[in-house]
């Protein structure tokens, strides 16, 4: 309180009274009641502007998830690309010594079916298959064999390797070893290598090569069915199955493409014994 060099009652009293119209603080109560309105309006734009920025860096990365996953998955199939090379050398060498105990003059499918169950005692989960190419709709992927046994049919057993690229129901059985041959892809993140199957039309060619077998393909049907539907995984007559979510960006239903073997080629290198 300002108090008067004279030291009089009457400066005294005068400035009391001010004083206390102002709140005793040297502040009138409106002019105190408008600046903590300012600071609270203040700290409000504070908090708007923090919230403006978290969640524009969250809505950027929302956006470039897509980008990144794909890049991840670009990268991973080159890994697998050179994993594949080399375990397909390896497997020609012994698929070779195999041959030379094998009778000759067999039927072809059979001689594939004897190659397909000499290269899955081998496989683990991870390993690549072979590659998986639709021409229709630019698909070129190489499959990975998922979890084997009931351990297949948990969505988490196989998620890793999802974002890797399609990967192989571990439950069905390899390409020329029986029906069908199911694979699973992504929709639309992770590179999205099954995005377009839902082009698919009754004819369209599908191709597949492994170590041990080229193979041809011929859709017959699309259907839609539940996720927990495991029967699409039967053998109904169908050499390959593939499976996604369906619609894009929802895991409600699950798009299935049935297709029928057209054709099984064993490879040379595999099928023949060193002359």
């Amino acid at each position: 309180m300002f108090v008067g060099f004279g030291g009089g009652g009457y400066h005294a009293s005068m400035e009391a009274t001010d004083d206390q119209k102002r709140g005793g603080n040297g502040e009138t109560a409106p002019d105190r009641q408008t600046a903590s309105g300012a600071a609270a309006s203040s700290g409000q734009r504070r908090w708007v502007r923090r919230l403006a920025d978290i969640l524009l860096i969250a809505g950027g990365l929302v956006l470039a998830y897509p980008f990144w996953s794909a890049g991840y998955a670009q990268v991973q199939q080159t890994r697998l690309d050179a994993t594949y090379r080399d375990s397909s050398a390896a497997f020609s060498s012994l698929a070779a010594t195999s041959a030379a105990a094998r009778p000759r003059d067999l039927p072809e499918e059979v001689v594939v079916r004897r190659l397909a169950v000499l290269f899955g005692g081998r496989l683990k989960a991870g390993d690549p298959i072979g590659r998986l190419r639709i021409p229709l709709i630019d698909l070129d992927r190489l499959v990975q064999q998922g979890a084997r046994g009931s351990a297949g049919l948990d969505p988490a057993a196989d998620r890793a390797l999802l974002r890797n690229g399609p990967v192989h129901y571990g439950l069905t059985p390899l390409p020329g070893a029986g029906e069908p041959f199911a694979v699973a892809g992504h929709r639309t993140t992770y590179g999205a290598p099954f995005y377009k199957i839902d082009r698919l039309r009754r004819g369209d060619r599908i191709f597949l090569e492994t170590p041990y077998a080229r193979f041809r393909y011929a859709v017959a049907k699309t259907t839609v069915v539940s996720p927990d539907d495991v029967s699409v995984l039967r053998d109904r007559g169908y050499g390959l199955v593939l499976t996604t979510c369906t619609p894009p960006y929802s895991a409600s239903h699950r798009l299935i493409v049935w297709a029928v073997l057209e054709h099984a080629t064993p490879l040379k290198r595999a099928a023949t014994a060193p002359q």
